[in-house]
């Protein structure tokens, strides 16, 4: 069996939440089951499969009522349960939209999650009404900021605003942060194990010439989290200089940070660790679904900067 490397761990909380409820004959809270949807919307599920060039071949399930249903799993151990080790087929990862679009093609009745478990099913009537669609759009005639434009506002961009929001804000329920974050422009840290300053240009280190960045989050082997900075200065104030490893930092996407956040199963995010520790739990992440980034910053992901 290949190793996927697929958590689901949020999920599998909610679902064994749910299940609480129904096997006491209760009906979920709605907050409950808003936060399925939120989670959902974002899981990577396991299907055995083979993929042949570029076709998946899996398999599907038929119940009692002879309704065709699609068995999925949230982590490699659920999928050994039901499996075995030496299945002819392979643990494929994909997201929930990659299944949504199974089920509608073949006619299936809906998923099943965790069958040797929970045995969660979730019907076609409800993936279809998920609203998977991006919670974005930039313009794709609009090239936006170039390099170099990027790299003197991520320079000199303070956040003042945000910054005094976040020190001086103590409601829990989050009142005007969508407000803040919306009109702010946030960096993020790459890190490195290579020294790339060999690969400078102009101050400008270019993702496709060193094969990608990795971004830096901050946690422990229980819990992880995203992180972003409002400033270079806060950045340098914090990082760790005496580490084995290289970072550089460029302007955040925040649309895709979180979702780079969610879908790595992290506990949220954190601004500015190490100073004002603002914490914006994954539950908050899971409800901002309304953002639009701004088109002038749609090439600021392919551009990284050195931290001097």
């Amino acid at each position: 069996m290949q190793e996927s490397y697929v958590t689901n761990n949020h999920l599998r909380i909610i679902i064994n939440n749910i299940g609480n409820y129904l096997d006491k004959g209760q009906e979920p809270p709605e907050d409950l089951f808003v936060e399925f949807i939120g989670e959902l919307r974002v899981s990577n599920l396991l299907i055995p499969g083979i993929v042949e060039g570029d076709e998946l071949i899996s398999e599907n399930l038929t119940n009692d009522a002879g309704e065709r249903v699609i068995p999925l799993y949230t982590d490699d151990e659920e999928y050994v349960k039901d499996n075995g080790l030496n299945s002819d087929y392979n643990p494929i990862p994909n997201d929930i939209g990659f299944y949504v679009e199974l089920v509608n093609e073949n006619n299936f009745k809906g998923i099943i999650i965790n069958l040797a478990s929970e045995s969660f099913f979730i019907p076609s009537d409800l993936l279809n009404n998920l609203s998977l669609g991006p919670t974005f759009s930039i313009n794709d005639n609009f090239s936006g900021y170039g390099p170099d434009k990027l790299l003197n506002i991520a320079e000199n961009t303070t956040n003042d605003s945000l910054v005094n929001f976040i020190r001086n804000s103590y409601d829990e329920i989050f009142d005007g942060l969508m407000m803040e974050l919306t009109k702010s422009i946030l960096l993020n840290v790459i890190v490195s194990a290579e020294n790339l300053e060999n690969y400078l240009s102009n101050g400008v280190i270019f993702r496709e010439d060193v094969g990608g960045f990795e971004l830096c989050n901050t946690g422990n082997d229980e819990e992880t989290f995203g992180i972003l900075f409002t400033s270079k200065d806060a950045i340098l104030a914090t990082m760790d200089y005496n580490s084995e490893f290289y970072y550089y930092y460029q302007i955040a996407i925040l649309s895709e940070f979180f979702d780079y956040v969610l879908r790595s199963d992290m506990e949220g995010v954190i601004i500015n660790p190490g100073l004002d520790d603002y914490f914006i739990p994954r539950s908050f992440l899971l409800t901002f679904s309304n953002i639009m980034d701004n088109p002038s910053f749609k090439q600021a992901i392919d551009y990284a900067f050195l931290l001097e």
